[in-house]
Parts: structure tokens; C-alpha cells; sequence
């Protein structure tokens, strides 16, 4: 496997950082999740200028142009020739001056097609994020929500704001379908770039409603998919152990996932 580590490509098991790197003591650090379809990194700007905005957030001014960084992954992906890749862009205030700039594609673990077909369930966690604007490496109350879903034996878990509102996943933005209408939070998430997409598809198809959703609502919600970059829309059936709808892929799930397909393939 081949990595790219500050401007040099590398054998992963040669690929070294510094112990005192803040990114490794701090879990300060920035990054990005993308995939490719039929070998193509798919929304890379839409990622870049989330990751930059990250940065910005951070107070950092990253020296890499959006247009080397660009290059730098699309070099990674194809010296290491996997059908269809996830990449994974990491960037760490590393040593002064010069930050850890770090990309690591693997091939795309893709889910079974039974998930697509049959949903999958979830759990509910009370965590908010405290910059939800900015992707950050720093991921321990997300990986213990995480956890808890492992040990549930859910897909994921679903996050819970101090005001009883449903915000997002830990790895994925979410949206309920009630009376035909298609429903997302909008306010204190990190936007997906999928969400962004599955919006775009949706808008001349649906009415769309972007507003707070309380675990109520989406308990009582005819239908529910989480979306991210690499898995694309994933059909919710149970949330907590409840039945969502009539416990199975609604049509309006299975008709965006329909016109998604037809964007990406």
C-alpha cells in the first residue's frame, strides 16, 4: 500500500511521524473522507473546500494549494490501483513550521447489498459535537457513541442534542420522510457533502424541509437514511429497536437511492 506523506509517495510501513506531532498528543488535526466510482474521486472539490474551511476554523493557513492537494490524491489512488478506493486526507499542525499533510487510500469496503435492500438499525446517543463545522480529528466522544452502537449491534448511532433534538451520526447526516416530505436537520451538524447531493436530487422531486427533528418526530417518522461520501444512502428500519414506518425501505428512500445511483454510476 502506498501512501503520501508531506510531498513524498511511500510504502505505508515506511511512513513515520513525530511522537511530539500535536495531531498524535492532542488529537489536533483536521481531515477528510472521499471515495472514488469507476476509479474517480467523486466530489473532490466539495471536499477540499470543506477541508480548507476546517482549516481556516483552526486558525491555520494551509501552504499546499487546493490544486497540488488535488493532484497529490489523485497520484495516490492510482499508484495504488485498487478498483474503487476510500481516501482518507489527514492534515495535523505536525512540526513548526511545517504541518503533517497525510493521504491513505484503501480499497472501498462496500456494505452488503441485503443492507440496501433491508435497512439497517440504529441506536440513539446524547452527544453534540462542539464544532460541528469543523472536521476534526479529535474523535473520542464520537468513537465511544460508536461503541455503544457496536455493542447493540447496530449500524450506527445517532446523535442527541441537550434539547432532546436529533442532530446527525457519528459518521453520517440523517433524514426522516413524514406525510411525503422529505426532512433534515440543518443547524449545529457538519454538512455532508452527500447530504448536499441527495438535497440537490431531491429538490425538483420532493417538498424538502431543513429544521430541527426531535427523537419523537423521528420515531414517528414513515421513513429514514443516513447518507456519507462513502456508503451513499443507507435505509433506516429501526431506531432504538422501534420500527420505523412499516419496518422496511420506504419508496421515497428507495426512489432517491434510485436517482442517486444514476449521478455517481
Amino acid at each position: 500500500m502506498i501512501v503520501y506523506l508531506n510531498g513524498r509517495y511511500l510504502e505505508a510501513d515506511e511512513a513515520k511521524i513525530s511522537i511530539f506531532d500535536p495531531g498524535f498528543l492532542y488529537g489536533d488535526g483536521i481531515f477528510e473522507t472521499l471515495r472514488t466510482y469507476r476509479g474517480t474521486v467523486w466530489q473532490m472539490e466539495k471536499h477540499l473546500e470543506r477541508l480548507y474551511e476546517s482549516a481556516k476554523i483552526r486558525g491555520w493557513k494551509l501552504r499546499v494549494s487546493k490544486s497540488r492537494l488535488q493532484t497529490a490524491i489523485e497520484n495516490t489512488v492510482k499508484r495504488n490501483g485498487f478498483e474503487e478506493s476510500r481516501i482518507r486526507v489527514t492534515i495535523t499542525k505536525g512540526q513548526e513550521p511545517q504541518p503533517t499533510l497525510f493521504i491513505w487510500v484503501q480499497p472501498l469496503a462496500k456494505l452488503p447489498p441485503s443492507q440496501y435492500a433491508r435497512g439497517v438499525s440504529v441506536v440513539t446517543f446524547p452527544l453534540e459535537r462542539a464544532f460541528p463545522q469543523m472536521k476534526t480529528t479529535s474523535m473520542q466522544p464520537l468513537l465511544i457513541a460508536r461503541s455503544e452502537a457496536q455493542k447493540r449491534r447496530c449500524f450506527e448511532a445517532l446523535l442527541v442534542n441537550r434539547r432532546g433534538n436529533v442532530t446527525e451520526g457519528t459518521w453520517a447526516n440523517f433524514f426522516i420522510v413524514k406525510d411525503k416530505e422529505l426532512i433534515t436537520p440543518k443547524a449545529g451538524i457538519l454538512l455532508g457533502t452527500t447530504r448536499d447531493r441527495v438535497l440537490k436530487i431531491a429538490k425538483p422531486l420532493f417538498k424538502i424541509k431543513q429544521q430541527t427533528v426531535s427523537l419523537k418526530e423521528l420515531l414517528e417518522a414513515d421513513e429514514c437514511f443516513i447518507t456519507n461520501a462513502p456508503k451513499g444512502i443507507i435505509p433506516v428500519v429501526k431506531v432504538d429497536g422501534q420500527q420505523i414506518g412499516k419496518g422496511r425501505v420506504g419508496p421515497i428512500t428507495k426512489h432517491l437511492r434510485k436517482e442517486f445511483e444514476k449521478v455517481v454510476v
